[in-house]
């Protein structure tokens, strides 16, 4: 279970800048299923893993 609630404001707002981000430089903005397909592939739940790690040390 996640310790940060979905609706906390930092989460939504790094949803906020996915989609936008996706919307620039694709010129269509992700669907809710499309985020979610996305942000549960191995690749980057590994890379989410590494970056949070990282941030835990102090790197």
């Amino acid at each position: 279970m996640p310790t940060a609630p979905l609706h906390d404001p930092a989460v939504m707002a790094a949803l906020d800048a996915i989609s936008e981000f996706v919307e620039k430089t694709t010129g269509t903005a992700p669907t809710s299923a499309e985020l979610a397909n996305a942000l549960t592939r191995y690749f980057v739940l590994n890379e989410i893993k590494e970056h949070i790690e990282m941030l835990r040390e102090g790197e």
